[in-house]
């Protein structure tokens, strides 16, 4: 089960996602007066193409550049005067934003729109249904097909969350009612806005995670902030009835909710170098330029012992557990390496390859665990939507 903790600290909303049996998997950092454009949909200005890269380069509010990639094909929604099918120079389109900014890399942007509710995905550009692939019960996947069968002719297509399977039909039919017309919305005013204007602002992140934490997995989501319960009510209330019995506002004045959840202590080891394992060995985290290495050392887990492939295994696979833990609870993404300690028997290596595909699909954002290299190095990718911790808390300091 999970608990989400809200609350505001300093200059930005601090969100940490506690798994009731294994403590802090998740912390968020907002900034409160600069909020992520993350999913907003804006009338982009198309300022540059640049061929070689197959790239457009597009300027929504606020004059902020944002790539685009022109190898996803996509029919784009175009504001006035569009000269062709193509994206060109002058062109207004709506673009969603994708991915934020991450170190000197810009937002990335898309025409290629979405809009998320707790059960479904609205695709622009795409027709049929996608079942999620978490859902493994054929008849399910059946039923989810059948019931969004329109979606084969239609103007827009569907992803089916996993959290579709605790909901009725009806409740399915009237959230894709619900998102169809917010879609059909901005498709036929958001053309006309002004250039870079904002078309469709996305929640808030905690919002997010409220709507994204299957119900059945949420026992309480609690804020000592009265305008930001205020603000998370209205959406339950709208659109999360079923959880409404869950929100607590925290009003002890006589032990802060940071205090009574240590969330300095969490942001502290969640920013932290060194991670030390029961064992007495250690990670040691470092974020890079182009990727995140992390080093597992054996420390003071071998001392005075006879060691070999199975107690190298045993660090090993603890050291997978926080190894998986830490890049979900930082939100790292993109490229990362982990240097495990070294084992001669390839049954072994075999086995923690096994572990950590196992582990990556406990994460909501999508892991891949690629391969061990002939230098025994596993590489993981994961995907890059939000600024990891470190700089989301760096950029607000």
């Amino acid at each position: 089960m999970y608990k989400l903790v809200i609350t505001k600290r300093n200059s930005f909303v601090f969100s940490v996602v506690f798994d009731e049996s294994d403590g802090p998997v998740e912390v968020y950092a907002e900034p409160i007066d600069a909020p992520s454009r993350l999913d907003n949909i804006y009338l982009g200005h198309v300022t540059n193409i640049v061929k070689n890269i197959d790239a457009a380069f597009i300027e929504i509010e606020g004059g902020c550049t944002c790539y685009c990639s022109l190898k996803e094909k996509t029919s784009y929604l175009f504001g006035p005067h569009a000269n062709d099918e193509r994206l060109c120079m002058g062109d207004y389109v709506l673009v969603q934003v994708r991915r934020e900014d991450i170190k000197t890399k810009q937002p990335s942007v898309t025409g290629k729109l979405q809009l998320a509710g707790k059960y479904l995905v609205l695709l622009h550009d795409t027709k049929g249904v996608k079942i999620s692939h978490k859902v493994k019960n054929k008849e399910e996947i059946n039923r989810l097909k059948t019931l969004f069968s329109n979606c084969e002719n239609g103007n827009y297509g569907l992803i089916v969350r996993t959290n579709a399977l605790q909901a009725s039909d009806a409740r399915l039919k009237e959230e894709e009612e619900r998102l169809a017309a917010l879609y059909k919305t901005i498709c036929e005013t958001g053309i006309h806005k002004t250039k870079g204007s904002l078309v469709y602002q996305s929640f808030p992140w905690y919002i997010d995670l409220l709507r994204d934490v299957p119900s059945q997995e949420l026992s309480e989501v609690i804020t000592d902030d009265a305008a930001l319960f205020s603000k998370i009510s209205e959406y339950a209330r709208q659109f999360q009835p079923e959880d409404m019995s869950k929100l607590r506002l925290y009003t002890d004045e006589s032990l802060s909710l940071s205090a009574l959840y240590s969330l300095q202590k969490v942001e502290k080891e969640a920013l932290s170098k060194t991670v030390w394992l029961k064992s007495g060995a250690s990670l040691i985290i470092e974020p890079t330029e182009t990727m995140t290495v992390i080093d597992v050392n054996t420390g003071k887990a071998i001392n005075g012992k006879k060691a070999g492939d199975e107690m190298f295994y045993k660090i090993n696979e603890e050291a997978a557990a926080a190894c998986m833990k830490q890049i979900r609870l930082r939100n790292l993404s993109g490229m990362i390496l982990i240097d495990f300690i070294n084992m001669e028997k390839e049954e072994y290596n075999e086995r923690l390859m096994q572990l950590l595909k196992k582990l990556a699909e406990k994460d909501r954002i999508p892991v891949t665990v690629v391969d061990m290299t002939g230098l025994k190095l596993v590489e993981l990718t994961r995907k890059k939507v939000k600024k990891p911790l470190h700089e989301a808390l760096l950029s607000i300091s």
